[in-house]
């Protein structure tokens, strides 16, 4: 399979697995402790990696670094913008944005290069993504969601020049185990052990679930980036969207009107037009 295809293959399935757990996520009482118990899985699975994978270069442990901070601010709005709007409203708010900020970034700082073919397909992904933006009464919710967007566009040029120093997996295995422990550390203070005890009795399939399909979703990215263009990786991710609007449908039982089918349409047809370019 040539490297392009197995590229877009990898990240057609991240956005299969990225939805869900944002699902779970969405779905829980306290989003907090949820979180945290995903990243408890995800730290337990990545220590079980470790002796497999030797320490990245010192220049890549300063890439982690700025990636954990910016991924701290991404779950904070992403969080807030869960309390305050609807499933299939927030999650493409958050994802709408990134493949605009991710094809510039990547073009200041990486030196990458997209067709114009390729350069309308992002542009029709983040537009109708972004045209699922509520209107008035939701702006609260809309400016959380946008600022972890900013958040998951900065993330992902500074992990992709990271996966392109070392090896993409380790890199994910190291990035893991710096980040975390940090949301549980943060459910501790804001809900106490025990109430975090309680919640992984009652939760724990759904935790070791959206565990493994958060690890596994970032992991195969970063394996598509490496071997790949990053904006086109980083756009054909967000037809997590239309999974999004449709698990929203399912579970939540969240309209699915005229706007999301055309927006979900618009998607595609963006996705179409990055693998012709």
């Amino acid at each position: 399979m040539p490297p392009s295809d197995l590229a877009t293959t990898l990240v057609l399935i991240s956005a299969l697995m990225h939805a869900s757990w944002n699902a779970v996520v969405k779905a829980s009482p306290d989003r907090l402790l949820t979180m945290a118990s995903v990243d408890i899985v995800a730290f337990i699975l990545a220590l079980l990696a470790l002796p497999w994978f030797t320490p990245p270069p010192l220049t890549v442990w300063g890439l982690i670094a700025c990636s954990v901070v910016a991924n701290l601010a991404y779950r904070a709005g992403l969080l807030r913008a869960y309390r305050m709007g609807d499933f299939g409203q927030v999650y493409p708010l958050v994802r709408g944005l990134p493949p605009l900020l991710v094809a510039l970034l990547a073009c200041l700082f990486l030196g990458e290069k997209l067709s114009s073919l390729a350069l309308v397909g992002v542009v029709l992904i983040s537009t109708g993504i972004l045209s699922l933006m509520q209107g008035r009464g939701h702006w609260p919710a809309t400016l959380a969601a946008l600022g972890a967007g900013c958040c998951v566009g900065l993330y992902t040029v500074i992990d992709a020049s990271g996966v392109r120093q070392s090896d993409a997996v380790g890199y994910m295995v190291y990035f893991t185990l710096a980040l975390s422990l940090l949301t549980p550390a943060w459910a501790l203070a804001q809900r106490g052990p025990r109430r975090i005890a309680a919640h992984w009795r009652s939760q724990w399939r759904l935790s070791v679930f959206g565990g493994v399909t958060y690890t596994g979703a970032y992991t195969l990215v970063l394996v598509a980036m490496a071997i790949g263009s990053v904006a086109q990786a980083a756009a054909l991710r967000e037809c997590s969207v239309i999974l999004a609007a449709l698990i929203a449908r399912w579970l939540f039982k969240e309209p699915f009107g005229t706007r999301r089918i055309l927006a979900a349409l618009m998607v595609a047809l963006g996705i179409g037009l990055i693998k012709l370019g």
